[in-house]
This record gives structure tokens, C-alpha cells and sequence, in this order.
């Protein structure tokens, strides 16, 4: 398989998919109630929102 942009990297797609998790569950009510929580879990993804 050729690269020929980041997102054809198999981590990247791999490390995108799990930011997404990340974020899905830190939506959840459990974690509104501590948002420094929420915040550190979110911290290690990615800078932006998926």
C-alpha cells in the first residue's frame, strides 16, 4: 500500500478512531459531573475534536 497522505497510515486512522471513543464517552452524563476529569481524558487524543 502506498502512502501518499498521513491519513493513509494505518496508526493514524487506528489513533483517530480511538480519539473518537474517547470523546464519545466523555459526553456522557458521568463525566459532565467532573469536568477535570473529562478534560484529562481527552487531553492524551488529539488537539481537536474528531
Amino acid at each position: 500500500m502506498k502512502i501518499e497522505r498521513f491519513e493513509d497510515i494505518e496508526a493514524w486512522q487506528l489513533a483517530r478512531e480511538l480519539a473518537r471513543k474517547v470523546y464519545r464517552l466523555t459526553k456522557k452524563p458521568e463525566f459532565a459531573k467532573d469536568y477535570g476529569l473529562m478534560k484529562r481524558s481527552r487531553q492524551p487524543t488529539v488537539n481537536r475534536e474528531p
